[in-house]
């Protein structure tokens, strides 16, 4: 069933964009799985304000200027940076973060004839991984690893994700490290579910979260409003069966 219009002028407005499966699609059941919890999160908050949601497909814009200039008061779902490390993030610097509306496996996607064991960081020492030109690659420069400043992988930038995919198949790196989700999609659509396969241990582990400016006047008490009403989606089971719902949607799409 179509959501109700919004109101013409809602009191929060919320940002998105399109593309990003399961998560955040127009053409998805509930708009996808994270713009449903949003939905329902700010449905169940307590004093809940009225809000709209808008779709824009240049998610170049959202962070600068879109969220910077507070043009929208919220944004989802982005990735956090790790801010304890790297404290001058413009990401860091520049938005506060909701607490996690999931948590996004990262993976190692290998060839099926070219597996390799990852039961602990020290068997990433001398590989080389491909990861997205402009994706995040903090999980590989963590306190506990350093792997890039020290030269203990070799980080190859791929055009974009499926490019990646195919530096694997041709054995040009040794894996591509993107989300679960993403990853097992592309394979299935570019006809490589059995040549390329992802490794059972993730390489992080990310959580997607709804974002505002650090200098929206009040950033901090919508994204109370959003983890308030996320706590009570947990509370009584509804998170669980949004989610439920979704992830057995995706899997029965990729038989």
């Amino acid at each position: 069933m179509p959501r109700p219009a919004y109101p013409e002028n809602p009191q929060l407005k919320l940002l998105t964009g399109g593309h990003y499966a399961p998560f955040t699609d127009q053409d998805l059941p509930g708009e996808g799985m994270v713009t449903e919890l949003v939905h329902a999160a700010l449905d169940i908050t307590p004093s809940p304000l009225t809000y709209s949601v808008t779709w824009e497909n240049d998610w170049s814009r959202h962070l600068f200027p879109l969220l910077s200039d507070k043009t929208f008061d919220l944004g989802f779902p982005w990735l956090k940076p790790d801010c304890q490390a790297t404290p001058t993030d413009e990401r860091c610097t520049n938005f506060l973060y909701s607490d996690p509306l999931m948590i996004l496996p990262i993976m190692l996607f290998v060839r099926e004839d070219n597996q390799f064991r990852f039961q602990s960081d020290a068997d990433i020492v001398g590989k080389r991984l491909c990861r997205p030109q402009g994706y995040f690659t903090h999980d590989l420069e963590r306190s506990d690893r350093r792997w890039l400043s020290k030269g203990l992988i070799t980080l190859v930038e791929g055009k974009d994700p499926a490019d990646c995919l195919k530096q694997v198949l041709m054995g040009n790196v040794d894996a591509a490290t993107i989300n679960l989700f993403l990853g097992a999609t592309l394979t299935l659509e570019m006809g490589l579910r059995n040549a390329i396969l992802p490794l059972e241990r993730p390489l992080s582990q990310e959580g997607l979260y709804v974002v505002t400016s650090k200098a929206h006047w009040r950033g901090k008490s919508h994204l109370n409003q959003i983890n308030a009403g996320l706590q009570k989606l947990k509370d009584e089971g509804r998170y669980h069966e949004i989610v439920s719902r979704h992830m057995e949607l995706f899997r029965s799409q990729l038989q």
